[in-house]
């Protein structure tokens, strides 16, 4: 797979010399993640900020108290990433990532993921520095949360799908060729090793890494997400809207793309068998929510992408009905 984004390195040493600059140095995180990571950094930082929220106004005040210092470590899950990348946006401070787990594409992507009551918007431009992947560090963290990074992975199959019907009814970006071959050939890579995802083995950890790096990458040079982001984001956008709960993003979105290829009649049965070969469980019981809070979710999913004003996709040429929910429910029981 071809190298392609930011800068990443498996040196643990490295991130033994990062942590020893005390006082320039503020680490974002949230308190159940550093309680069961801390005993493996020898030193241990000095200033650790504590996540409460990814609200675009509580994200603005934590800039003016926190902008002061002149590195930024986000050190945890997606949350984590993307609080210290709007520090860094905004407060043009030097942003380190250090991943405990890969169950999101947020470490290597440019924008960032905020809150508007409630609603997923992305924005700002945020660069790291370098993107630390100690492994061993990743595979002490729940199973299943690594697996679930390959969702914004298998998100690029039910994603190209939705660009090419925008592009073909005339919607910018354009279809690219070059860029949708190129993608294919990534999620066959994918493919074809999500035994290895399932056993995060070392060799798992570093496609993962190398993959969601490369669709970071183009969607900050091509200008766009749309070969990696379409209806399946906008299930977990409404799901999240509807019961006012966050999920592990990758696992929510596994579910996503096996609704919306559904929907789609775009290899829905492929999607399935990869995604629990890949190990993850995409029932409603195993996301913490109930069969309810999904039919409520495809009930208003038109509803919620046009009044949102989110991207054309296949939601905008075909209605959810009962019977998508009875064929998911079905198949997940």
């Amino acid at each position: 797979m071809i190298q392609e984004g930011f800068e990443i390195t498996y040196n643990k040493n490295e991130i033994s010399q990062l942590m020893q600059e005390q006082e320039d140095l503020l680490i974002v995180t949230q308190k159940d993640i550093w309680e069961a990571v801390s005993a493996r950094f020898i030193d241990k930082p000095d200033n650790l900020y504590y996540i409460e929220s990814l609200e675009l106004d509580f994200l603005d005040q934590f800039v003016k108290e926190y902008s002061h210092f002149k590195k930024v470590v986000g050190l945890g899950g997606g949350r984590a990433a993307d609080v210290a990348k709007y520090l860094q946006w905004k407060g043009r401070v030097t942003l380190y990532q250090i991943p405990t787990i890969l169950s999101v594409d947020a470490f290597f992507t440019h924008e960032v993921a905020i809150r508007q009551n409630g609603v997923v918007k992305y924005i700002g431009n945020a660069v790291p520095e370098k993107v630390f992947i100690d492994t061993d560090l990743i595979q002490s963290a729940p199973i299943a949360l690594n697996r679930s990074g390959i969702g914004d992975i298998l998100s690029c199959h039910t994603g190209l799908y939705d660009w090419k019907i925008a592009s073909d009814a005339g919607i910018e970006p354009l279809w690219d060729i070059s860029l949708a071959e190129k993608t294919e050939k990534l999620l066959s890579e994918v493919l074809e090793n999500s035994e290895e995802i399932r056993e995060v083995s070392e060799k798992g950890i570093r496609l993962m890494a190398t993959a969601l790096n490369w669709i970071g990458h183009h969607c900050y040079v091509d200008g766009h997400p749309r070969f990696e982001e379409g209806s399946e984001h906008h299930v977990v956008y409404n799901l999240e809207y509807v019961t006012g709960k966050h999920f592990v993003h990758g696992q929510a979105v596994c579910l996503g793309v096996f609704i919306m290829s559904l929907l789609q009649n775009n290899e829905p049965e492929k999607m399935l068998n990869t995604i629990r070969n890949a190990g993850i469980d995409i029932t409603p019981e195993a996301l913490g929510i109930t069969w309810e809070d999904l039919r409520k979710t495809l009930e208003t999913l038109n509803e919620f992408v046009r009044k949102e004003g989110l991207p054309y996709t296949i939601l905008y040429e075909k209605d959810v009905d009962v019977s998508l929910f009875e064929t998911v429910k079905k198949a997940l029981t």
